[in-house]
């Protein structure tokens, strides 16, 4: 699966969001970097945050769940702001 990702990924069109913990003991946070570097999406954007581990919501205290929680929800609605919330995207033509 990890291959076909990487493979693909260059495919991806959509806005997206990636988030990484700088503390993540189960993947790289550079593999976040990779993707977005390797995404064809002209709205992507790259979120670290330092000292963060994998779950960047469970098992954080509450303040940096809080953060990661907010930064999502403003990510969001900046993209439905910008979109409109009755854009439909066609993700079967990638």
């Amino acid at each position: 699966m990890c291959q076909y990702i990487q493979d693909n990924f260059s495919k991806v069109t959509a806005p997206f969001l990636t988030v990484h913990g700088t503390a993540d003991g189960v993947t790289c946070p550079t593999s976040s970097q990779l993707l977005y570097e390797k995404a064809s999406s002209e709205d992507k954007s790259l979120k670290m945050y330092e000292g963060m581990y994998h779950s960047l919501i469970q098992g954080e205290p509450d303040e940096n769940a809080n953060l990661v929680l907010k930064d999502m929800r403003e990510w969001i609605d900046e993209r439905v702001e910008r979109y409109g919330s009755n854009k439909i995207v066609d993700l079967s033509a990638n």
